[in-house]
């Protein structure tokens, strides 16, 4: 019989709650996925909006091939619009340091302007009423960026979303946790909400299509440029 002091008790009985909270959500981002092509833009919005609240901190970008690509790729005056930005914690960082950027502008499903953490002058969060690829823009932006937020939509929406990037924009960002073969990842089981199902040879082709050739690549980051 096992003889526990309190402190070990209290330990394992944590260790056992996060094991079945674990199992619980995984279940649930597994169901999220095998639904996911019956759900509306709509319906994927008050995901959003809840996960919001479950898992507020969402911020994951490797800064240094960012950086190198502000430094190496995207011209002056820069006009970077961000999809999937979340709480802006990547313009946070970038609009801090002494980058020539004229506008940042973050387009995300969230709702709520009140958690955004970036509050400069040059940054503007804009809440989606539709599908990105809907959108018909109203600025000149000449830069994309969109860091860990393909994997969360399915290839026939990727398709869509790099149909239509304005012409103007020539540079564009993409990182994302995806394997190089075209067959993807199997994402069951995973915890998160990550559905794309090719990897980044694809994308590689698919950008091609539209004259945008990769021009650097790190790890997970790929920069493409037309």
């Amino acid at each position: 019989m096992l003889n526990l002091g309190m402190k070990d008790f209290k330990e394992l009985l944590y260790k056992t709650r996060r094991k079945y909270i674990l199992k619980y959500e995984i279940h649930k981002f597994d169901r999220y996925r095998i639904r996911y092509d019956s759900l509306t833009f709509k319906d994927k919005k008050n995901i959003a909006n809840k996960w919001l609240i479950e898992y507020p901190e969402q911020a994951y970008f490797n800064f240094e091939p960012i950086d190198f690509w502000l430094k190496n790729f995207v011209r002056r005056p820069a006009k970077i619009i961000e999809i999937g930005g979340w709480k802006g914690d990547l313009a946070l960082k970038i609009l801090s340091h002494n980058y020539t950027i004229d506008a940042w502008h973050n387009y995300d499903l969230v709702e709520s302007n009140n958690i955004q953490k970036c509050v400069d002058e040059k940054y503007k969060f804009i809440s989606l009423n539709d599908y990105i690829w809907n959108y018909r823009l109203v600025i000149d932006y000449n830069a994309l960026i969109a860091t860990h937020m393909i994997e969360h939509i399915k290839w026939h929406e990727l398709i869509k979303l790099i149909d239509w990037i304005p012409k103007n924009i020539y540079t564009v960002l993409f990182e994302s946790p995806l394997s190089l073969t075209g067959g993807g990842k199997n994402w069951k089981g995973d915890h998160s909400s990550h559905i794309l199902e090719k990897g980044w040879k694809n994308i590689i082709r698919e950008m091609n299509k539209y004259g945008f050739r990769v021009e650097y690549n790190d790890s997970d980051t790929y920069v493409f440029n037309r």
